[in-house]
């Protein structure tokens, strides 16, 4: 895991990312890293874990490359 400072609200996209059936795939977008996690925690669970939470991307608004990858919170 990297670390990292929170940037500004619109700076940066945090995307929880997870896998579904071998394809990894968005499961929450958020502003912020907390929003993302919370999102993602959602969808796993509402999946009944048939997608399973991995991480986030860190993705400079804008841009098309994620800069960062961050791990999840337990």
């Amino acid at each position: 895991m990297t670390t990292y400072k929170q940037a500004g609200i619109g700076e940066y996209l945090y995307l929880a990312m997870g896998i579904c059936n071998g394809h990894k795939v968005v499961m929450g977008v958020g502003y912020t890293y907390e929003y993302a996690d919370k999102k993602a925690k959602e969808f796993e669970l509402a999946s009944k874990r048939l997608v399973k939470y991995v991480d986030i991307s860190l993705i400079k608004t804008g841009e098309k490359e994620k800069c960062m990858t961050l791990k999840k919170l337990d």
